[in-house]
């Protein structure tokens, strides 16, 4: 069984839910979606390390090497966009530095 990180589920919920869906509820719907969503393309790309968005990386204080193409992509649900959907690229823990100033 896959466990979920229930405060990202809830944050992502409270920000889909913001840019104007109809419901908390459906918000919520998406973000549980995104989540399964996520943790189904990783897996079937068969990646292990920990993996974020380029955004991710660099709050964490990590750039994403130049260069270096994402271990794989998800499609998730964004109220934002015309088609409702968005395709997210993930880059792993191998691909990152620290931010140099």
């Amino acid at each position: 069984m896959k466990k979920y990180n229930l405060s990202s589920v809830m944050g992502a919920a409270w920000r889909i839910f913001r840019k104007g869906v109809q419901s908390f509820a459906v918000a919520l719907r998406m973000a549980w979606a995104n989540a399964k969503a996520h943790n189904v393309a990783k897996a079937e790309a068969g990646v292990s390390e920990e993996t974020h968005t380029w955004t991710g990386w660099r709050d964490l204080g990590y750039e994403v090497i130049h260069e270096s193409k994402a271990l794989y992509r998800a499609i998730l649900s964004d109220p934002a966009t015309k088609s409702g959907t968005r395709v997210t690229c993930y880059f792993g823990a191998s691909q990152v530095q620290p931010i140099t100033m």
